[in-house]
This record gives structure tokens, C-alpha cells and sequence, in this order.
């Protein structure tokens, strides 16, 4: 493993150093095309002259509506390289949150795909942009006023600018001119202005700065053995922080190699870990559970070893013994903490792994407080994660949730409930608004599902609160089962294992597929919660 720390603070000076000192190191594969550090910074070089040439200045944005391809990380260092970010856009959204993002990010130019997956952007952009459908050079958006031009990566709209015509500006400006702007590049410029999944409220947009991203990403790519023989295979959207912050930074500050696929399918997967010999995995549940289900599917062919394995116990333990990720790291993190603040050693044991989140990050400070009275609390006592060290500097043009984000000394609030072992390492409980209180009884979801994953039949389990007459709130179950298991089957196994107010009262039976997600793979709890409310009610009138 690799212990040689880039010397680079900003993210263009990161592709310099990558191209001088690893130059024919493949820097990213896509679609069996290999480009290695010294060609991807001649790639950065030109489209960063590109953005000079249409007048993008340093400290603005710069958006992009794409999927896993080269073009995002061409943009993303591009901006870099003359003192700019990116305000990528969620490729899951629809019309009105693209609106609002890309109207909040005050980007400049907007570069986007004409569609992915089932998504036509063209007909999207063409309803809320509609200076796009008309022949206009630079046109004024009445929906996006701060924004001067838009790129298509595809055919586009007539009123969109062709991705030649942009790259054919950067004749326009000069080695002098670029090096000029880049001088003035510094740590503490942004990288991106990253937006959060929002349930109910408008997304925040989370601001992620150079030095300490390269920071964080060197530590984090560190503890999972990241070396620069290692392929990372990245499926999971780069305008995610598990794909612009984990992925990318820990494999590159490692001059390692990216491995991309546009969007996730496990067929073209599956095929994919193959070819490409990928060894590190940066997936969450879901992704390891469709790929296992694939017909396809060949553990001897997949060669995955490092990398994330998921977050709950079940999670882990398929990825690192159905899967193969045998030194796969357990994880803490957040978009707001630089990706990770905490995470296991490739090396520890495995019990380690499967009950706790590791040990904070080099230059990550841990506390965890009692929720009432704010006060820290010693070994194995759970109360409220709030963190110090690599944290967002706040969110943009949002100073309230900012002031909310943090303790009066300067701690990053997580919203989370945690505890820390006699060694030091982080055990996640859940979110603190997430506890079910049942009967007078504060019960931890994560708790039950820990029970419900060690009975026999049960393929995974998530448990959240349903409004209860008699006992305030009750324990909703779904599951996944791969036998005949009946809820009778369930209590009995759990009442000779747990108190008997940890025992699900409901149980509801659901395939992965059906399981309501996030873009980001992650389970959505309020449309859970929501779901559990009306089975539950509907058991209540059929009775």
C-alpha cells in the first residue's frame, strides 16, 4: 500500500502531480478506453481553457446533467483548474428539483446529456428553459437568470451550444492566460456544491472545499488499502459524495484507477468486474444484492477485495462472503464530512468490522453527548454524533440550517445517535429522530434489524415507527424472506433472544425491488414510514 501522500492541496494541482510523477498510470476506463493521468491532464487543460473562452470566472459554478462518463470528470477538474466548481445535477430528478438546483447553484453554464435510462432531459430542459427551443446564441433564462450558456453532450436543442463548438473556444486562450488563473487556485476553494437527498424540504447544498477533500480522501483511501495497482469500480452516481468524494478521491490521491460505468445495470456489471479485473467496491445493499441475484452472476470472475460493504450487519456479511470483498472497510459518513469521518481498517478483524464503523479519521474529532443535558458521555454510552476537523464550511446561501449544523464550539451536528467503544470506535445506533418510543420504551430500528438478520429465512430487514393507539408508537418490520416464514415463526425466534417490546408488532413482506430508495441506493424512510402507516391501517380495517 502506498503511504506517499500527494503534495497537492487543490484538486488541478492533483492531476499535475498524478501526470508528472504516474503519468502512464490509467487514470479512468470507460467503455474499454483507457486514459491515463498524462492524457486526462491535457483533457482538463483544454476544457478548462474552453470555460475561460466562454467567461467563467474563478468562484462560480459550473453545472453538469450526466451520468458516470468522463465528461463529468473532465468538467469537475476543469473548473478546478481555473477557480471554479461544480454544481452537479441529480440525474433522478425531476423537472422542478432540476430547476431549483440548478436556479439555487447560480451556475453559469449548464452542460447535459439529452437522456439516461428513461429520462429525456431535452423534453425537461425544453419545459422550464424554454429560451432553449429557439436559435439564440445566448439567450436569457427567465427560470435560471444567473445562467449564461448551456452545452449539450448529445444532439440538444436548437438554442443549446454543440460540445465541439465549446471545445473548439479553448484556441481562444493561451498557456500564459491558464496559468495565470491557476496560480491563484488555493485550498480553500470550492470543488463542489454538492445537494443533499431532501425528504421534506427543499435539498441542501453542501460546500466542499479542495484541501481538505484531497485530505480526507488520501486517510479514507488509506484505511481501505487503496494502492496504485487498485481498479475502482464506481457505478454509484458521481454527483453523490460516495462517488465525487469516497470513490474519486480516495482512489486518485493513490493514482489508482477509476473504472466507470454510466449507470448502474447488473448485467453489463457483472461483465464489466470482469474484464476490467476491479478490485475495490464502493456499493451499498442494494447494488450487492442485485448483483449476487443475477443469473450471471460468478463469484469466481469477480475479483472485488476493498472498498465500502454497505451498513447494516447483513449488508457487510454479503459482501464480504457472497461477494468476495473480503477486506471491505464498515463505514461512517457524510456528504457534509468530506465522505467519511470514520471507518475500519482493512486489516481489522472481522468482528470488528461487522460491529462498529472503526476509528475517526486522521484530523477528525469524535464526541458523543448526552442528548439532554449536551455533555460528553463515556465508553459504550449512546447519545447525539457530533464531529470536528474536516467538516463542510456550511451550506450555500443558507445561513440558518448553517447556524443549526453546528454546536456552539464548532461541532458538526450529524443528527445521528452513536456511541464509542473502550477503543476508540465509532458504533452508529441511527438517527435521532428515528427512535421508537413504544410502550414508555426507546427502542433503536437498527437494534431490531440486528435481531431480524439472525433469523434463519429473513434476507434483510428495515424497521421503522407506526402511530399505535395503545402503545404510542409500535415496530413495523419489512422483510425480505427467502423461505416459508410466518410472523408467528418471527416472535417466537426473537422472544427467546430479546425483550419482548423489541418484537415487531407488524410485518410486512417486500422484495428489494419493491423497497422505496433514494437515488442514492439508500432506503427513504418517510416514504417507508408512510408505507408502514397505511398497511397498517389497512390490517387494522380488515380485522
Amino acid at each position: 500500500m502506498s503511504s506517499n501522500q500527494p503534495e497537492a492541496v487543490t484538486a488541478s494541482a492533483l492531476i499535475r502531480e498524478a501526470a508528472k510523477n504516474h503519468p502512464n498510470n490509467v487514470a479512468y476506463t470507460f467503455q474499454n478506453r483507457h486514459t491515463t493521468f498524462a492524457e486526462f491532464d491535457h483533457e482538463v487543460t483544454h476544457w478548462a481553457k474552453a470555460l475561460m473562452n466562454l467567461g467563467v470566472e474563478r468562484g462560480e459554478a459550473v453545472s453538469i446533467l450526466a451520468g458516470n462518463h468522463p465528461h463529468f470528470l473532465r468538467l469537475a477538474f476543469a473548473a478546478a483548474r481555473i477557480g471554479a466548481h461544480l454544481a452537479p445535477l441529480n440525474t433522478w430528478h425531476k423537472a422542478d428539483e432540476l430547476q431549483y438546483t440548478l436556479q439555487h447553484s447560480d451556475a453559469v453554464v449548464l452542460f447535459t446529456v439529452d437522456a439516461l435510462r428513461a429520462h429525456n432531459f431535452n423534453t425537461v430542459f425544453a419545459g422550464f428553459l424554454p429560451e432553449l427551443n429557439d436559435l439564440a446564441p445566448r439567450p436569457e433564462f427567465k427560470a435560471a437568470p444567473i445562467l449564461r450558456n448551456v452545452v449539450s453532450l448529445g444532439e440538444g436543442l436548437p438554442g443549446m451550444q454543440s460540445l465541439e463548438a465549446f471545445l473548439e473556444g479553448a484556441k481562444n486562450i493561451t498557456d500564459s492566460q491558464l496559468a495565470a488563473r491557476e496560480l491563484q487556485n488555493t485550498s480553500s476553494d470550492l470543488m463542489y456544491l454538492l445537494y443533499t437527498s431532501g425528504s421534506t424540504s427543499k435539498p441542501k447544498s453542501v460546500m466542499i472545499h479542495q484541501g481538505n477533500l484531497l485530505e480526507n480522501g488520501f486517510h479514507m483511501g488509506e484505511r481501505q488499502g487503496i494502492d496504485e495497482r487498485d481498479r475502482s469500480w464506481l457505478a454509484t452516481p458521481l454527483f453523490y459524495g460516495v462517488g465525487a468524494l469516497q470513490a474519486l478521491f480516495s482512489t486518485w490521491t493513490h493514482y489508482a484507477r477509476l473504472v466507470l460505468q454510466e449507470a448502474f445495470d447488473p448485467a453489463e456489471a457483472i461483465t464489466l468486474l470482469d474484464q476490467q479485473r476491479c478490485t475495490v467496491y464502493y456499493g451499498f445493499g442494494n447494488l450487492t444484492r442485485k448483483l449476487l441475484s443475477h443469473p450471471s452472476f460468478d463469484k469466481s470472475k469477480v475479483h472485488l477485495r476493498k472498498g465500502m460493504i454497505g451498513f447494516s450487519e447483513e449488508d457487510r456479511r454479503l459482501a464480504i462472503e457472497d461477494l468476495g470483498v473480503v477486506h471491505g472497510v464498515s463505514v461512517f459518513g457524510m456528504t457534509e464530512l468530506y465522505g467519511l469521518a470514520a471507518l475500519t481498517d482493512y486489516r481489522d478483524p472481522l468482528d470488528v468490522v461487522m460491529t462498529t464503523q472503526g476509528k475517526p479519521l486522521p484530523g477528525v474529532e469524535i464526541r458523543i453527548l448526552d442528548v439532554d443535558s449536551g455533555d460528553p458521555v463515556g465508553p459504550n454510552i449512546v447519545g447525539e454524533l457530533v464531529i470536528k476537523g474536516r467538516t463542510t464550511s456550511g451550506y450555500y446561501k443558507d445561513d440558518a440550517r448553517t447556524a443549526e449544523a453546528f454546536t456552539k464550539d464548532g461541532y458538526f451536528r450529524t443528527g445521528d445517535l452513536a456511541s464509542l467503544d473502550e477503543n476508540g470506535r465509532l458504533v452508529y445506533q441511527g438517527r435521532q429522530g428515528d427512535m421508537i418510543k413504544t410502550g414508555g420504551v426507546n427502542v433503536s430500528p437498527q437494534e431490531v434489524e440486528k435481531l431480524l438478520d439472525t433469523v434463519p429465512g429473513i434476507k434483510q430487514a428495515h424497521v421503522c415507527a407506526v402511530k399505535d393507539e395503545e402503545q404510542g408508537e409500535a415496530i413495523a418490520a419489512f422483510i425480505e424472506t427467502d423461505a416459508d416464514v410466518t410472523p408467528e415463526t418471527i416472535r417466537t425466534f426473537l422472544k427467546a433472544r430479546a425483550a419482548s417490546y423489541k418484537v415487531p408488532k407488524y410485518f410486512f413482506y417486500k422484495s428489494d425491488e419493491s423497497l422505496p430508495r433514494l437515488a442514492s441506493g439508500k432506503i427513504s424512510l418517510p416514504a417507508l414510514k408512510q408505507e408502514a402507516a397505511d398497511l397498517a391501517k389497512e390490517k387494522a380495517g380488515a380485522k
